[in-house]
């Protein structure tokens, strides 16, 4: 029975296990507990019980958050010890009051409200990382039942678009594999060919389009600086809140708040921990039922995979199978209810299996990277691993390392190869590859400069460590090794888009062919030096002395600013990272992710085919011998493309100048870095890139104009576009509803521009309509197809009013240029080559 507090001022003692107040019951008391201890508790779906926290001691007051909410208790309280307790009729609307009249008892409440505040969210955060590994592992699990069993998708085919789900579809593992599949494949997803366990812990969240935080959001300021008032001395507090005693009141409003928000956002988690858990261990339309009929299929020899591919994947489904009902167990205190009828023969099946494909396979460790990859086992990457023997001493001592920087480094690759996963994402784990990359790349460093000055002749080890990033051949496979050992990239003919690799890069700032990168602060080196010499006097680069500019300065900041931060930033996934190359790193071959000259090439101008103006800038030309003064041009400026030595699913646009002050400037090329080993679509990873190059050139060359929409521009339209589609009539509700969900994925407003950008380029390109009509408008106004696509659209009716409307504005345009251009016209009647390719990108 709960406690009865319509008792006036009492004070009452209550026996273990007593409920005091149930979820839900009306709040009429404010209570204070003088001594022991009380669980809260809020409820689950299917009736379970989850325990928040536990409190105990003295001068704490229980519940009082639902005094400053919707008045009734957002949980329930049990008490876990006896306990004595006083009990004060108040209410919601006395309860400020009677506050303000006694400021010290204003202070207890403030104070136990933030107690209850910290254990709630440390629970709370507890529960959101639990259901956001479960949420990657049941989607990602999604995706490779469609590739273990294709034959329940008929319909579906990878690189083909995908229908959303229809109604009539109710398991909800076949729905979300469709919706998960159709995300993938729209963002230029690649699901592995050859699966591996890891795959199941990646994060794939932006080609699923979905978010998997590992902590609620809570931005603030207000509770952070009422937090530190009520924690001050009471003394002091006392004193504050004489001359208005209405603060203590305030401060308990908030603090009750923000407790009542957590105590919601817990509900909101185990509603999605309950469908979670659902999807993975409930019933027969659960991922365990559906990876049993593939169990069946493997042990009976019927699979479309080879064993080495499927029964790795199993085995890890059987782990996170019984991770999920110790979890279960462990969150709420029982069993998951209704489970899958086949958890325990999965389990069982899989040990089976697993064993009996080990016994059938005597050579299938030794033959494979550990991840489902085979190998080469021919002679030649017998050879070849020969050669590469002790690679990483060979390194360090090429490098010349000190003897104790040696030991220490050595002693942390020794327990980094000790992992069974040197790439897990746990707190020790991490710490040890940060301390690792930091000598790493001092190796890295060292050994390039030696490569410089020695005309490039290094020792075979080292020149694989600068190209790829390997490090330690035993980290690698037979197949992984053969293919960084022989391979040759050549660029058959001369490209018109300048691409470096890593060392071809690093040798141009070395040279001073090329101006030296902005770092992750946005300084340029010239900056750097100016702020490590603030006593010296520096007005221009010009007046640097010998000894502070020079190629050996140059190189070590050009790879502190740029090579390194781009290494670690294209990998996609900071919580893994670790720049040595390892059989974990790739879910595809090497040879298969490996980025040739002519590829990027070959895709650069496929994207270019689309949108022709990607590169595209407004600058002066001048022709003082033709009578040419200050004339606008439009001129096509390809950035350098610089390809580093890591492995990843992330293409960094890094500057969209390399000069960004003084003459020439707007003329410089921008700066774009990719890994040599991409994990995913390239073309889509590209477009990505662009959406964020255009964007950021718009806002650097109209500088505070780039958000003016009365100077139209991509950036200022597309903003207006944003923070104000709700007022848009030119959106329906249902469209404005959708986007207002769409929009919270999304960091900020380039994120939600480059998301567009890729379906411009890809559907509606094809005409194909994923855009609607007002992001259609822009985008055709600042982002035009290619004259072929534009003819081609252009007879449809969701494009005929937009092009008709181009058509007459780049007439205009070209009118004007051909009449004023007329006076530039030479004896021989033709135009300066500058002036006629302007002319030729306003011709419709």
């Amino acid at each position: 029975m709960a406690l009865d507090t319509s008792v006036p001022n009492q004070k009452v003692t209550i026996k273990a296990g007593t409920v005091l107040f149930p979820e839900g019951s009306a709040a009429n008391s404010l209570n204070v507990l003088h001594s022991g201890a009380l669980r809260y508790l809020v409820e689950a779906p299917g009736g379970r019980k989850l325990e928040l926290f536990k409190i105990s001691g003295a001068n704490l007051t229980p519940g009082a958050s639902a005094l400053f909410g919707s008045g009734r208790y957002p949980f329930t309280i049990v008490a876990e010890q006896d306990c004595v307790l006083s009990t004060y009729v108040m209410s919601q609307s006395t309860v400020g009051r009677s506050l303000a009249a006694r400021s010290s008892l204003g202070i207890m409440v403030g104070r136990s409200l933030l107690r209850e505040i910290t254990e709630s969210f440390k629970k709370v955060n507890q529960l959101r990382k639990i259901a956001s590994d479960m949420g990657k592992t049941n989607d990602n699990l999604s995706l490779l039942y469609y590739q273990f069993n294709p034959s329940v998708f008929p319909d579906i085919k990878p690189g083909q678009p995908i229908a959303d789900p229809s109604s009539e579809i109710v398991d909800p593992v076949l729905r979300l594999a469709r919706e998960n599949l159709k995300h993938y494949f729209d963002n230029g997803g690649i699901l592995p060919e050859r699966p591996t366990a890891n795959y199941v812990e990646e994060d794939h969240s932006q080609l699923l389009v979905k978010y998997y935080p590992e902590e609620i959001e809570f931005q603030d300021g207000e509770f952070n600086f009422v937090r530190k008032v009520i924690l001050a001395d009471p003394n002091l507090l006392a004193q504050l809140f004489a001359p208005d005693p209405s603060m203590v009141s305030y401060v308990c409003d908030k603090l009750g708040r923000v407790q009542n928000n957590i105590t919601e956002n817990a509900k909101g988690i185990l509603e999605e921990l309950d469908e979670n858990f659902s999807l993975l261990l409930g019933g027969v339309e659960s991922l365990t039922e559906k990876y049993f009929l593939i169990l069946d299929m493997a042990a009976n020899g019927y699979a479309t995979a080879p064993p080495e591919f499927v029964v790795p994947i199993l085995q890890v489904v059987s782990q996170k199978i019984e991770r999920a009902l110790a979890g279960h167990q462990a969150i709420f205190g029982s069993a998951i209810p209704s489970p899958s009828p086949n958890i325990k023969s999965f389990l069982e099946k899989t040990a089976g299996l697993a064993k009996k494909f080990e016994a059938s396979n005597p050579t299938a460790k030794a033959a494979s990277n550990g991840s489902g990859i085979s190998v080469d086992g021919s002679a030649d990457a017998t050879a070849i691993r020969k050669e590469l023997a002790n690679s990483a001493s060979s390194i360090i001592q090429f490098s010349g390392l000190g003897g104790d920087a040696i030991k220490e480094f050595s002693a942390m690759m020794v327990k980094l190869k000790s992992l069974k996963n040197p790439l897990d994402s746990d707190n020790d784990t991490r710490k040890l590859r940060r301390s690792i990359t930091k000598t790493y790349f001092d190796i890295y460093a060292a050994c390039f400069q030696k490569y410089v000055n020695s005309g490039k002749n290094v020792p075979k080890p080292v020149d694989l460590m600068l190209k790829y990033g390997f490090f330690d051949e035993t980290m690698l496979d037979d197949s992984q090794l053969v293919f960084m050992s022989t391979f040759k990239d050549a660029i058959t003919s001369v490209s018109d888009i300048p691409i470096h690799y890593g060392t071809e890069w690093l040798e141009k700032i070395y040279k001073r062919e090329c101006p030296t990168s902005l770092d992750e602060l946005g300084q340029n080196f010239f900056d750097k030096v100016k702020m490590d010499n603030r006593n010296a006097v520096f007005k221009k680069e010009s007046d640097l002395p010998p000894d502070i500019d020079n190629p050996e300065a140059r190189l070590k900041f050009e790879f502190g600013a740029m090579y390194e931060a781009n290494v670690r930033l294209t990998t996609g996934s900071l919580a893994t990272y670790l720049p040595i190359l390892t059989k974990y790193h790739s879910q595809i071959p090497l040879a298969k992710a490996y980025v040739t000259k002519k590829m990027l090439t070959d895709t650069i101008h496929d994207i270019m085919a689309v949108d022709f103006s990607v590169f595209n800038r407004e600058v002066i030309y001048n022709n003082p011998e033709m009578g040419i003064n200050k004339e606008f041009i439009q001129r096509a400026i390809i950035p350098d493309f610089v390809i580093v030595p890591s492995i990843g699913s992330k293409i960094m646009m890094w500057q969209e100048l390399s000069i960004h002050r003084g003459s020439g400037s707007k003329e410089s090329r921008g700066r774009i870095v990719l890994p040599i080993f991409v994990q995913g679509d390239l073309k889509s990873l590209l477009i990505d890139a662009f959406a964020a190059f255009r964007w950021e050139l718009c806002k650097t060359i109209l500088g505070p104009e780039w958000n003016n929409v009365g100077n139209p521009s991509i950036t200022a339209d597309y903003m207006d576009y944003v923070q104000f589609y709700k007022k848009n009539k030119d959106l329906s509700i249902e469209i404005k509803e959708k986007l207002a969900a769409e929009f919270k994925r999304f960091r900020n407003e380039r994120d939600i521009f480059a998301n567009d950008y890729q379906l411009w380029i890809k559907y509606e390109a094809e005409g194909v309509q994923r855009l609607n009509r007002v992001v259609r408008g822009i985008f055709y106004r600042h982002i035009p197809f290619a004259r072929t696509i534009r003819e081609k659209v252009s007879k449809m009716p969701a494009f005929g009013e937009i092009n008709n409307r181009f058509v007459n504005i780049r007439t205009r345009k070209f009118t004007e240029l051909e009449n004023r251009y007329k006076k530039y016209i030479n004896a021989l009647g033709s135009l300066p080559d500058q002036l006629r390719e302007n002319m030729e990108f306003y011709r419709v």
